[in-house]
């Protein structure tokens, strides 16, 4: 057995008879599904009390991530699984940070997730004990340590063409980050200035600072902000507590000051599947990493799909367009390895009539807020933007907690999978 939170057994199935051993103790018959299909979904199922529960084991060196998190709570949603009250996800290394802030936010009912260790199993969500989160030492607060505390971490967000959601999706991954305890500073480089509009209440005042308080999600905790700055007012040295900045850039390439440019870690450039808009988006995009390259070496550059339709009957579709993008970005490749298309399995933005309708509070004159309010207790975009942040963590070093067993992770599966 290796060292615990590193993968602690040989395999799945060891760790499956490891924890129902311990269901047993806690008073649960249990019945192992090795060799069973259903095994892809869970490997134990346990009784008690008139309660069924499905039980899914991760026995993985990388923390058990939002996506993992989302298909077992869709999988309890089927109507194959009504027989279950409810479903426990236990890993052996914990899990991701949004994954415990997407849970912690939704609060389903019909899920727990716990980490195992070789004293028992450590609930880190737990529907029936709001207290838990507040207990669960297992995570550092953010207002206590920083995703990293010795550089800033910055992100530009650029756009291809208008209408792909350039400003939405810079506004909503601080909103994601926000949500994870993280205060962040949102720099507006777009001449047009919507950020500042989107953030304020009173469209009217010429003084009013750009910002919005996002609440805890956790018992315990303070929340977290988002500021608004423009590129004059972002000074590092007045905001020692910031470990996130993020840019909405200008879409005039030129106009971008080149000491953001510079420092920019990621560079996300959001598009969407538009069967006129393919080719040329693919070359605008490509003029896009190319210029940022001219100023930056070291930065990764990402294509975000944003307005993603995930509708079962656009399967075909999706593949086509995405195969369509990818031979852009993998023909500029040659000449630069640290860009991609961002694989719609690993992060995208589906479409979403809260974030369509974005900023109606300028019309209506409400509280301005992000599009994460709920739907039958679930939030979409929430979800979304949650699991683009987590991909930036997985894939750089915004988190200087992440272990290095974590980068072990499986090939990303092809963009022709993701459709």
């Amino acid at each position: 057995m290796s060292t615990p939170g590193n993968g602690q057994f040989a395999d799945a199935e060891s760790l499956s008879h490891h924890v129902a051993q311990q269901c047993e103790v806690l008073g649960y018959q249990t019945t192992q599904l090795s060799g069973n299909k259903n095994a892809l979904m869970h490997s134990l199922e346990i009784s008690n009390k008139g309660d069924s529960i499905a039980v899914q084991v991760k026995n993985h060196k990388a923390k058990t991530n939002i996506a993992q998190v989302c298909k077992f709570s869709e999988f309890l949603d089927l109507d194959s699984s009504d027989r279950f009250t409810s479903g426990w996800l236990i890993s052996t290394s914990g899990f991701s940070k949004p994954a415990l802030t997407h849970v912690r936010t939704e609060r389903p009912s019909n899920l727990k997730l716990g980490t195992c260790t070789p004293y028992g199993i450590r609930w880190n969500y737990d529907p029936q004990n709001a207290d838990l989160d507040a207990r669960d030492s297992d995570e550092t607060s953010c207002s206590q340590a920083g995703p990293n505390d010795q550089a800033i971490t910055y992100i530009g967000v650029f756009t291809c063409k208008g209408g792909v959601g350039k400003t939405t999706v810079a506004a909503h991954l601080a909103g994601a980050f926000a949500l994870q305890g993280y205060d962040v500073i949102l720099v507006d480089l777009d001449p047009e200035r919507n950020l500042r509009k989107l953030f304020i209440e009173d469209q009217s005042s010429e003084d009013e600072t750009a910002s919005l308080y996002v609440p805890a999600h956790r018992k315990g905790f303070t929340g977290s902000t988002i500021t608004v700055l423009n590129a004059e007012e972002w000074d590092e040295q007045q905001y020692p507590e910031i470990k996130i900045v993020i840019c909405d850039c200008s879409p005039v390439l030129n106009e971008n000051p080149a000491r953001f440019i510079r420092r920019f870690d990621y560079c996300l450039v959001p598009t969407t599947l538009s069967p006129l808009g393919i080719a040329k988006n693919g070359d605008v995009i490509i003029r896009t990493f190319r210029h940022i390259r001219s100023m930056n070496q070291q930065a990764d550059m990402l294509t975000l799909i944003n307005c993603y339709n995930d509708d079962g009957s656009f399967v075909r579709r999706n593949r086509l367009l995405l195969n369509a993008l990818e031979k852009h970005i993998i023909s500029y490749q040659k000449e630069d390895k640290k860009c991609e298309l961002i694989n719609p399995l690993d992060a995208k933005i589906r479409r979403n009539d809260n974030l369509l309708y974005w900023g109606f509070h300028i019309v209506d004159g409400t509280k301005p807020r992000l599009a994460f309010n709920e739907i039958f207790g679930r939030s979409v975009p929430r979800t979304d933007f949650l699991q683009l942040a987590e991909y930036l963590e997985n894939k750089t070093t915004i988190r200087e907690l992440k272990k290095t067993g974590d980068n072990q992770t499986d090939p990303s599966p092809s963009i022709e999978a993701a459709a």
